[in-house]
């Protein structure tokens, strides 16, 4: 049964955040990936729907989520048929492009990186240039910096990877369903395959491990010839 709440919370780089039910009662756990329309990122406040679902563990999490058309937000001026075109017609080549990469892309843990490495680095950029989330993508880079573990909801193993392009790239894998890089080192290089999801530092990788639901792609690290999935 759905249920509506107000996006009381809400963490873009980290892509979650908490809904508050307008029928009251305790916030609910919100992740990027349930959210059902890529057409544009979550912002606090957004009314919503959603279905009550559990995660592997049994906790409570918000999923099929939709925005509701009412979502309050400040009118935005119309501008002339003339003036929106030229836009518009940006949008619409960034996109074409980024679509025409993505379908190249899609790669398995045991084949090799060598020629997929630019047409991905290509992908994650016009991914970021257009500010596009929910992309099924693969590449590798080297460890650009080990960041502290997110312990807040699921347990995520983070780090940056520093792509061929000089573009950055937050990895968050989820240690409570994949198991952990351990020892991972600056300069090490390392293999991805996982849903991209844009923030104005370079973005996010997500779901780079299987889904115990098998609602989701399933993703993965490659790192010193293991696969972490």
């Amino acid at each position: 049964m759905d249920q509506q709440g107000r996006l009381t919370q809400w963490n873009d780089t980290k892509g979650y955040g908490f809904i508050t039910p307008l029928s009251r009662g305790p916030r609910i756990f919100v992740h990027i990936s349930q959210f059902q329309q890529r057409n544009r990122r979550p912002s606090l406040n957004d009314f919503l729907t959603f279905v009550i679902g559990h995660d592997e563990q049994g906790r409570i999490r918000a999923k099929e989520v939709r925005y509701q058309n009412n979502t309050q937000r400040q009118p935005v001026k119309r501008k002339s048929a003339s003036a929106a075109l030229p836009i518009t017609a940006v949008v619409l080549i960034l996109l074409g492009l980024a679509s025409f990469y993505f379908r190249i892309i899609p790669i398995g843990p045991n084949q090799s990186l060598t020629s997929s490495s630019s047409a991905a680095d290509k992908a994650i950029s016009s991914a970021y240039q257009a500010q596009q989330s929910g992309v099924q993508v693969g590449g590798e880079g080297v460890v650009d910096r080990v960041i502290s573990d997110d312990d807040d909801g699921n347990r995520h193993q983070r780090f940056i990877l520093r792509l061929a392009s000089g573009q950055t790239l937050l990895i968050a894998q989820n240690i409570d369903i994949a198991p952990r890089i351990e020892a991972l080192r600056n300069g090490d290089r390392v293999a991805f395959y996982g849903q991209y999801e844009w923030n104005a530092e370079g973005g996010v990788m997500h779901w780079t491990h299987h889904d115990p639901d098998g609602q989701h792609v399933s993703g993965w690290l490659k790192y010193n010839g293991m696969v972490y999935q």
